[in-house]
C-alpha cells in the first residue's frame, strides 16, 4: 500500500508504518501528481482534497488529522466511493483549557468576578460540550446555543440572539459551515455584533 502524508502529522510511522510505504510530502505541494500512485491519503486542513486531484488516481482512503471537512470534497469521495475519516475532538481540550486560560486573563485585567457573570456557549459539540461541562462544575451560569442540536434533542437551548443579549460572556464553537439549515458562515454580522451588552467579552474558538 502506499501512502502520501503531509509530512506535519505525528506519530506518521507509529500508526501507519506497518501498512505501507509512507511519502511525506509538505501539505501545501501535496497535488493530482502527488497522488497519482497512491492508495491512501492523510492530509491536515492546508490541502484541499477536491475531484481534480484524485479523478482517476488509485486513492480509496482519504484521512484528515483535523475537526473540520471543509477543505474536503465530500460529495465527490461520496460519489467516487471513496472512504474518509476525520479527527473530531483531537484538539478539544486544548481549546477548552485556551478559553478557560483567557477568560482567567481578563478576569485578572479587568478586575471582575467571574462567579458573577452569565456564560453564552454557541456551538455545543465536541469542544463546547467539554466547555459546559467546565463551567457548570464551577458553578457559572451558562446558556447554550446549538440549533441542530436543539432540532434533533430539544432541551433546554435559546437563541443566538438571546444569548447575544443576555451574556457578559460569549465564547463561539462552530464548525464553518456555508449551507444547510443552520450555517455558521459570516455568524455575526454588524446587526448582531450591535446586541452584545456594554463590556461583554467575545471569543472565537471556533474555526471560521
Amino acid at each position: 500500500m502506499r501512502i502520501v502524508a503531509d509530512e506535519n502529522i505525528p506519530l506518521l510511522d507509529a500508526f501507519f508504518a506497518g501498512f505501507g510505504e509512507i511519502r511525506r510530502l509538505p501539505g501545501r505541494s501535496i497535488d493530482r501528481a502527488a497522488v497519482a500512485d497512491a492508495d491512501v491519503l492523510l492530509v491536515r486542513s492546508v490541502t484541499p482534497v477536491t475531484r481534480e486531484m484524485l479523478e482517476g488516481s488509485p486513492v480509496r482512503f482519504v484521512g484528515t488529522c483535523t475537526i473540520g471537512t471543509d477543505h474536503l470534497d465530500l460529495t465527490y469521495l461520496q460519489d467516487a466511493a471513496i472512504q474518509w475519516s476525520s479527527a473530531p475532538g483531537c484538539n478539544a481540550r486544548g481549546v477548552v483549557d485556551y478559553v478557560l486560560g483567557s477568560l482567567l486573563t481578563l478576569a485578572e485585567i479587568e478586575g471582575v468576578d467571574l462567579r458573577q457573570r452569565t456564560y453564552g456557549v454557541v456551538g455545543a459539540g465536541q469542544v463546547g460540550g467539554r466547555l459546559i461541562a467546565v463551567l457548570k462544575a464551577l458553578g457559572w451560569k451558562v446558556l447554550v446555543c446549538d440549533p441542530p442540536r436543539q432540532s434533533a434533542e430539544g432541551g433546554d437551548f435559546v437563541s443566538l440572539d438571546e444569548i447575544l443579549q443576555r451574556c457578559d460572556v460569549i465564547s463561539l464553537h462552530t464548525p464553518l459551515d456555508k449551507s444547510g439549515q443552520s450555517p455558521t458562515w459570516h455568524l455575526l454580522d454588524e446587526a448582531r455584533l450591535r446586541q452584545l451588552r456594554q463590556g461583554a467579552w467575545l471569543i472565537n474558538a471556533s474555526r471560521g
